[in-house]
């Protein structure tokens, strides 16, 4: 009779323990995959200093840009900018971005829209027309710390890309 019992008890336990295990936790929802873009920053007049620069998708309407660099010093600000245009071409500034901070060498700045406040999407932006510039400080906006070509003007980089979009369609105006 006490067997009978044991065996009864085992079976009991071990019915919910795969109810329990069948059970897991379904309500999560899915991580959802990263989605950007990255590019190279070149070295302008301090070789010492050089990174990237990444589009990351965080929404339908909102980009996160973020600068990261090698070399910079702390203490020193260096102010950013997405302008139109190749590097070699030159534009004008049509993206404000936050200042790169020289101790950690990174700025990070959500875009949504262009500095005219004309909408801009993570779409949008890997097929623009422009180029992103560092520069040394706030009294030295001629001096280029760092410099990189943006969207279709990347010359086919696939650094980073998690995505299939392809940035090479021209320039758009915008």
């Amino acid at each position: 009779m006490e067997k009978l019992k044991a065996i009864r008890m085992l079976s009991i336990v071990l019915a919910l323990s795969v109810f329990m295990v069948s059970c897991g936790d379904d309500d999560q929802e899915p991580t959802p995959e990263i989605v950007q873009k990255v590019y190279t920053m070149n070295s302008v007049s301090d070789p010492a200093i050089s990174g990237t620069i990444t589009f990351t998708k965080q929404d339908e309407s909102t980009t996160m840009v973020k600068i990261e660099l090698t070399g910079t010093e702390a203490g020193n600000s260096h102010p950013a900018h997405i302008h139109a245009n190749s590097a070699s071409q030159g534009g004008p500034i049509v993206i404000g971005l936050e200042s790169v901070d020289g101790g950690t060498g990174v700025s990070e700045t959500a875009v949504s829209e262009l500095n005219n406040g004309t909408p801009i999407t993570y779409e949008q932006l890997l097929n623009f027309d422009g180029h992103a510039n560092v520069h040394l400080s706030t009294s030295a906006m001629a001096t280029l710390v760092a410099q990189g070509n943006v969207g279709s003007n990347s010359g086919g980089e696939n650094n980073g890309d998690d995505d299939d979009d392809d940035p090479g369609n021209g320039g758009n105006g915008y």
